[in-house]
């Protein structure tokens, strides 16, 4: 008799084996590394705020900052204080524009923690589901907890400060 975990491993296989295609056929192009700002005790459900930065993987390319929410849908129980995150961008294409990760993306995921832990989720979504957030990922904080099930990130872009206006003296005659 298959155990409430093995089921739910099952559901997340084949929950991978529907994301979109677009997404997952291309190569690796940048790194989203994520802040989370930490929860309340989370069953079922989990919320939290994130705050991000892109870095692409081609030399000089200055960070784009995101921010947004992950949820967690799904057997849970966690607490979870402030930590990191970190995923590998799959794109097919080479170039990601500023803001171009803004979206919605969602997929299976799986994960538990002591203070540090890892799992793995699939993330499609983004500018018309071009966007893949690698399956695995690693967390660091402080917090404990187990969960798997549907995972959700929606992120928006926060574009940098306007360079600040340099006003001329003019000199009166």
């Amino acid at each position: 008799m298959p155990t409430l975990l093995n089921r739910l491993f099952g559901g997340a296989c084949a929950l991978m084996l529907l994301s979109p295609v677009a997404a997952l056929a291309g190569d690796r192009v940048g790194t989203l590394q994520c802040r989370l700002l930490g929860n309340n005790l989370s069953i079922l459900i989990e919320n939290q705020q994130i705050d991000c930065a892109y870095s692409d993987d081609a030399e000089g390319g200055a960070p784009a900052h995101y921010t947004g929410t992950l949820t967690k849908v799904g057997p849970n129980i966690s607490i979870n204080g402030q930590g990191e995150l970190a995923w590998g961008v799959i794109a097919a294409t080479s170039h990601i524009g500023p803001g171009a990760l803004a979206g919605s993306y969602m997929g299976p995921g799986v994960s538990a923690k002591i203070g540090v832990g890892g799992g793995g989720a699939i993330l499609v979504g983004g500018s018309n589901n071009t966007f893949s957030l690698q399956p695995f990922n690693i967390e660091a904080g402080t917090g404990l907890g187990w969960n798997a099930g549907v995972e959700s990130l929606t992120l928006t872009y926060v574009p940098p400060p306007p360079p600040p206006v340099v006003r001329k003296h003019r000199r009166h005659h």
